[in-house]
């Protein structure tokens, strides 16, 4: 990627999580949140996912809990899921593999590295990612977010930096 087109790419993304706060707050008291904002960070604006699943590890109740799961082939053709909030609402509800995610309720993942990767693997097999990535961020009341995801273009550099600062507004939002 040439230099320009790293830099376009980099404001772009940049575009994107700057208005999420936003964005959030318009629909504040919603119950799905977390799948409004998973949907705004997979577009191909900005982290340019095909597959994208949350999950939270929640030691103090030995419980990893899936939490949200967008993928390309599900998502909406809505122009503006956050104008139309009641009918994406209503999608993500009907959507399979947002179920899939949601129904996976497991014994809490170890601090240990090599354990998680072997367990969001098998979690991942599970939830039919052919060619996975995962990454894990600390949130509120000792909890681990991870999210399991198949970026659309294998080659695209993704600033982790940047992608840890989307994943950290899923911590704001509330889980149900």
């Amino acid at each position: 990627m040439k230099q320009d087109e790293l830099l376009a790419r980099h404001c772009e993304v940049l575009g994107c999580l700057s208005w999420l706060p936003r964005k959030i707050v318009s629909i504040h008291g919603k119950d799905n949140v977390t799948e409004f904002v998973l949907h705004e960070l997979m577009h191909e604006k900005c982290f340019n996912f095909d597959k994208a699943a949350y999950l939270i590890n929640n030691p103090d109740f030995d419980c990893l809990k899936g939490v949200a799961g967008v993928c390309r082939q599900e998502r909406t053709s809505m122009p503006d899921i956050w104008q139309s909030a009641d009918q994406f609402s209503s999608h993500m509800l009907q959507a399979p593999f947002n179920q899939k995610v949601r129904s996976v309720m497991r014994k809490s993942l170890k601090k240990d590295i090599e354990a998680q990767k072997d367990v969001l693997a098998m979690l991942a097999n599970d939830l039919g990612f052919e060619n996975h990535t995962f990454c894990s961020w600390n949130l509120k009341h000792d909890n681990q977010g991870f999210l399991v995801f198949e970026k659309s273009d294998k080659e695209a550099l993704t600033s982790d930096d940047h992608l840890l600062s989307g994943l950290s507004l899923l911590s704001f939002c509330p889980v149900f």
